[in-house]
């Protein structure tokens, strides 16, 4: 029988092999997978008002799964909704490399086959990782974008 003092001497810290250092993730970063085709197409389509057939497909997919599933599938939304009011002028706060930063990671998780290939267990892993790094860097940001959105966009939606 194992007792608290042992038990704790037997918990994998950070820097074991089983978990690296926080900030070793931090630093991965698979960006550079999105080709500048893939960027423009999605570009294109959120100016439009619209998302890809695919990518919509994959978000709705998503937001049925379980709670990672579910948690890339928000960050997406609101990504896609800060950018399409940045587009349409209607919020102004976003920067343009703000905005190109939020849309790479956008078309990375609408990549299938990216760093960890999204049909292999565990292939949202990475694009979870690279939602929530622009999550944490523009937290600011898209909490600002949320308040906007619940003053200026939702009473528009209640009333109509």
């Amino acid at each position: 029988m194992t007792n608290c003092t042992t038990a704790a001497t037997q918990i994998p810290r950070a820097g074991h092999p089983r978990f690296p250092p926080h900030n070793l993730e931090s630093r991965l970063s698979f960006l550079h997978l999105v080709t500048n085709q893939e960027m423009s197409t999605l570009r294109e389509a959120l100016a439009r008002g619209h998302v890809p057939a695919d990518f919509e497909a994959k978000l709705n997919h998503l937001a049925q799964g379980d709670l990672l599933h579910r948690t890339v599938a928000r960050h997406c939304r609101s990504f896609i909704e800060l950018l399409q009011a940045a587009h349409n002028g209607s919020y102004g706060q976003a920067t343009p490399e703000v905005c190109e930063r939020l849309l790479r990671v956008l078309a990375y998780v609408r990549k299938d086959d990216d760093s960890i290939p999204d049909y292999q267990p565990g292939g949202f892993v990475d694009d979870q990782q690279e939602l929530r790094k622009a999550d944490t860097e523009y937290r600011s940001l898209l909490e600002q974008f949320k308040a906007w959105r619940l003053r200026n966009q939702v009473p528009a939606l209640w009333w109509s």
